[in-house]
């Protein structure tokens, strides 16, 4: 099959739903939220691309984060099933908040060594469904169905979830949104189109459906209203990660979204946008890795106290999150505490991956980390791909340098110093320029 001219596109969708009882991954500490059961299942996608002697996978996962260790395990896996060179398998996650996580709980091996096992047999499947097809690609704003998570008050303080608490009115979302959904679409002779959507949107813990029950959030019924309108295959992948809100349907700030009324239209636009595909010009596959050093940010001098009193009580009785903990103080100050943990066991500097890949005219770009929309406008507008997918939904808060200047919640509970958002932006343009 690889012997046949132009590109040839193949789709798997492996259900990677746990039938025992696991810990959830967003918020709270794996060994304390165990799930009580199903809501909706979830599931991997592999997508395989093959032109000439060049092929690529692509997953992506509905979990909360597909960190650089778990990806490297799955290319291991993978590549040791299909043959593939792991440098062109590429790992994403939808960042569902209620999914398993896939640490610091007793089942955590038995089910990452599931999902190895699954993603090895999808690679398989997508390879053997492959097709001739042809790359066609669509975008468009959708202002008003999306926002970053900062909230700036009248007296020029910018908070997240705990704004109410300052007793100040909102001025309003404090920073850009990237309101932009790409669409690509592998048209392929004589079976189904595979079609893969790109958003921001931030699949988050519903109170609409429980705390501890598993599901994909609005990555599920968006990929179901898409399948189900358009009949093709569908993929979702989160892009720079926000929290989501329809400002048409729920028009006050909530972060218990209903998620599935969300689902539903953003599902309704894309089978909208979907009338817009169109041809791109180009051909061939090209991959590119780098390993970026990013400084680690080891700094105290701005955490709030009550931060620094909950580590002392973490030092003490090695807990971890927890209710107790989470009652007690604002959960922003307790995550601030895991930071500081978690820094200090870190190296001044570590590697982070950056992958860049092109499919005919189409730029893509992923790592394992979470970036957010400021970065996104910035890697779009400096893209020299005119359709560029940004894939995030990872581990790892890597804030843009208007969040280190407002000190957001993800400067102060992530881990990496102010700079590094643009210096990953620098340089995936420069591989995606190198791609060409």
């Amino acid at each position: 099959m690889n012997e046949q001219n132009g590109l040839l596109a193949g789709y798997a969708k492996m259900d990677i739903t746990p039938d025992y009882q696991v810990g959830l991954g967003g918020y709270s500490n794996a060994e304390t939220r165990r799930n009580t059961g199903i809501a909706e299942r979830i599931y991997a996608t592999c997508i395989a691309l093959t032109e000439g002697d060049e092929t690529i996978l692509l997953y992506t996962i509905d979990n909360c984060a597909c960190e650089h260790a778990i990806a490297e395990q799955i290319r291991e896996v993978v590549s040791a099933a299909t043959g593939i060179d792991g440098e062109k398998i590429f790992c994403a996650a939808t960042h569902a908040h209620n999914a398993p996580s896939m640490f610091s709980y007793p089942e955590a091996r038995m089910y990452k060594n599931e999902l190895y096992a699954a993603c090895a047999r999808g690679a398989q499947l997508a390879l053997e469904d492959r097709a001739p097809a042809k790359v066609m690609a669509a975008k468009k704003n959708f202002p008003g169905m999306n926002f970053v998570r900062h909230i700036e008050l009248e007296n020029g303080i910018v908070e997240s979830w705990a704004w109410r608490k300052h007793g100040v009115p909102a001025k309003g979302f404090f920073g850009p949104t990237d309101d932009q959904m790409v669409l690509v679409n592998f048209a392929r002779e004589e079976k189904k189109d595979i079609l893969l959507i790109n958003w921001q949107g931030h699949p988050d813990c519903s109170k609409q459906i429980g705390f501890e029950l598993i599901c994909p959030s609005f990555p599920g019924p968006l990929r179901d209203t898409v399948t189900a309108g358009s009949g093709k295959l569908v993929a979702y992948f989160t892009g720079a990660d926000g929290n989501v809100v329809v400002n048409s349907l729920i028009p006050e700030y909530d972060h218990n979204l209903n998620w599935r009324r969300y689902a539903v239209k953003m599902g309704t636009l894309a089978l909208e946008l979907i009338d817009e595909l169109q041809e791109v010009e180009g051909s061939g596959i090209a991959t590119k890795r780098v390993m970026v050093d990013a400084e680690v940010d080891h700094s105290w001098d701005h955490m709030l106290p009550q931060a620094k009193e909950v580590y002392k009580v973490w030092k003490e009785t090695n807990k971890t999150t927890g209710d107790a903990l989470g009652k007690k103080y604002d959960f922003s100050s307790v995550y601030q505490s895991r930071a500081i943990i978690t820094r200090s066991q870190m190296e001044q500097t570590k590697q982070l991956e950056t992958n860049a890949f092109r499919v005919g005219g189409v730029g893509f770009t992923t790592g394992t980390y979470e970036m957010f929309a400021e970065s996104a406008l910035q890697l779009k507008e400096r893209s020299p791909y005119e359709f560029t997918f940004l894939l995030t939904g990872n581990s790892g808060y890597i804030p843009s340098d208007r969040g280190f200047n407002q000190r957001c919640y993800e400067a102060d509970t992530g881990y990496f110093a102010r700079g590094t958002a643009e210096k990953l932006v620098d340089n995936y343009v420069q591989m995606l320029e190198e791609i060409q």
